[in-house]
């Protein structure tokens, strides 16, 4: 082995895990961030981590060489059932200082997990502290570090804790819901009052933290509940279990699912009439799964102030193309991207823009999420045929001017749409593609006509949406260097470029972020554009052509919200896809 290494490195050489050349690309960043380093007090990274960084190797790679150099055993957090009044038996700041947690205990001893056999001596102070003999077992620090902002999230659970004890009965009220007469007889069974006021609660909180989404997920041993605050899941204290399955069922029966069912999926929604002041509808899907039934509410506020085209964070270019295409009289407009990246949110505030008296506009949503004055909105029921396809039948029939489809999602849609738009409408819709050029070949694979799509599509808005920096605790940082080379620049030109990120407060919940923009590419139909679509060239063809003509991809939209302290490279890059032969060579730093 090579003396010059640590045990760590020597044992992921000896089984091939990292090479010498993943090493001194290693070695490279670690030069690189000495030499930049703008903080004194900045720890240094260890040459494992930042081989962990890169991506080359992960903590459980770490946990296996420790378990093997000290012979202790390795173990996965996720195989045992953990208990709250023992993990909390350790102190935090304790647990937090070496990267340990308490995972069982009986009457003779208590097993602790812990990330670095280095630090061992903690355990003997641990052991008389608490009068018990310590055994140790290796686990991976990610997961140590997860348990433990789940276990020591003091400030969530008492937040928690105190709407439970608030909350009264005239807190959250269903308007379209209840039992049905067959689940009449279930009532007692799952209407008890800690499960009403667990799940009130759990909503309440969500719309206090801004969730979009509220996860419930069964495991073997656990019951997992987590938000998604803009755009990243964050757990939140679990009910205690002996209430999963009562939390479930409240669930369905204010959805007026079949509580009896737990075999099949199952979709429903919630209107509330009243959760504090705000008017909020609730879209439910329930999974049946191994270990019991998932459950994902979506958020859908109503009360929510609309954005308009100045607050979607289009760059100014872009704005302009965007509003020039609204001007048309016929023609097809689409946004795409993954689900939840603010497609719907873009549409709408450009249909703010052309709704006026002189146009009728007409709407076919799943669902209807914002109700404008002016609209004829239709809602998708597909349990009674009222699909995409047949409403848009029966809407061109209303003599619209102007037809928002909420999603293009199959051929018989797609059709009609493009029969619409050479017919004089202007029709808005979105899809699901990971790039702009991408929703080219996805209506050429529902089976439309390479020459109607060159008739008819005008514009193409690929869309993310990246976290933006909250105000409270905005501070200066220098980002790390692969961040520049993943976006295909080099880290000396920004020298003397200003960076920021959030360090994380009570306003934003200590994420360093708060709300979101978006970033955004324009794939406008040029004539060079038009002969590869006809000759049916493949997504990635027509993304390098339109850069050819101009367009500005997304990652380089999120570069300059990066420049202006928007948002973060990390956000840039977690989120915007970068095309390849874009990443510049370590070699090349």
């Amino acid at each position: 082995m090579n003396n010059q290494y640590s045990e760590i490195i020597n044992i992921l050489l000896e089984y091939q895990i990292i090479t010498e050349e993943h090493i001194t690309e290693a070695q490279k960043h670690i030069e690189y961030q000495k030499s930049s380093a703008n903080d004194e007090k900045k720890e240094e990274l260890t040459l494992e981590e930042t081989l962990i960084n890169l991506n080359y190797i992960t903590w459980e790679h770490i946990a296996a060489a420790y378990s093997q150099i000290f012979g202790i055993p390795y173990v996965k957090l996720e195989d045992y059932e953990l208990n709250e009044e023992v993990v909390k038996k350790i102190p935090e700041k304790l647990a937090r200082r070496h990267n340990l947690i308490a995972i069982q205990q009986d009457e003779e001893k208590m097993v602790i997990a812990i990330a670095d056999p280095n630090n061992l001596a903690a355990l003997d102070d641990i052991s008389l502290m608490l009068g018990f003999y310590v055994e140790a077992v290796i686990a991976p620090k990610n997961e140590i570090l997860a348990n433990l902002d789940t276990y020591y999230a003091a400030t969530a659970t008492d937040d928690f804790s105190d709407a439970l004890a608030d909350l009264t009965d005239d807190d959250v009220s269903v308007v379209e819901g209840g039992l049905s007469s067959q689940d009449a007889s279930a009532q007692d069974g799952i209407s008890d009052a800690p499960a009403i006021k667990w799940v009130s609660a759990l909503i309440r909180k969500a719309l206090q933290d801004r969730a979009s989404d509220i996860h419930l997920e069964p495991f073997e041993r656990s019951f997992r509940v987590r938000e998604r605050i803009d755009g990243v899941l964050i757990n939140v204290p679990p009910p205690p279990r002996n209430l999963k399955d009562g939390i479930v069922s409240r669930i369905k029966v204010m959805a007026e699912l079949n509580i009896a069912d737990n075999r099949l999926p199952q979709d429903g929604s919630i209107r509330l009439k009243k959760i504090g002041n705000k008017s909020i509808d609730l879209r439910v899907a329930c999974l049946p799964t191994v270990n019991g039934e998932a459950v994902v509410l979506r958020v859908l506020d109503k009360s929510a102030v609309l954005l308009s085209m100045n607050d979607l964070g289009l760059s100014p270019h872009i704005e302009k193309e965007y509003r020039k295409a609204l001007n048309q009289p016929n023609g097809i407009i689409m946004v795409t991207g993954p689900t939840g990246c603010g497609k719907t949110t873009t549409l709408y505030a450009g249909m703010l823009e052309i709704n006026d008296l002189q146009s009728k506009v007409i709407t076919v949503e799943d669902p209807v999420e914002y109700e404008i004055y002016g609209m004829m909105q239709c809602q998708v029921n597909e349990k009674i045929g009222m699909t995409f396809a047949n409403a848009l039948r029966a809407i061109l029939r209303q003599d619209p001017d102007i037809i928002l489809i909420g999603e293009m999602r199959d051929p018989e849609t797609a059709g009609i749409a493009i029969e619409a738009a050479l017919t004089g409408h202007l029709v808005l819709s979105t899809t699901h593609t990971n790039e702009a050029a991408g929703t080219i070949t996805r209506l050429i694979d529902m089976g439309c006509e390479p020459f109607l799509i060159t008739s008819t599509i005008q514009t193409i808005i690929g869309q993310r949406l990246v976290r933006t920096i909250c105000s409270n605790c905005k501070t200066e940082y220098k980002p790390a260097p692969e961040l520049f080379l993943k976006l295909g620049k080099r880290p000396e030109e920004y020298a003397n470029q200003k960076f920021y990120k959030g360090e994380g407060c009570e306003h934003c919940t200590r994420t360093g972020y708060y709300g979101r923009t978006g970033i955004f590419e324009v794939f406008e139909m040029r004539e060079a554009l038009m002969e590869l679509i006809v000759k049916k060239a493949p997504a990635n063809i027509l993304h390098a052509k339109a850069l050819e003509l101009g367009m500005i991809p997304m990652r380089e939209d999120g570069w300059l919200k990066a420049l202006e302290g928007k948002t973060t490279l990390e956000e840039v890059v977690r989120v915007a896809p970068i095309e390849a032969g874009v990443s510049l060579l370590v070699e090349n730093i």
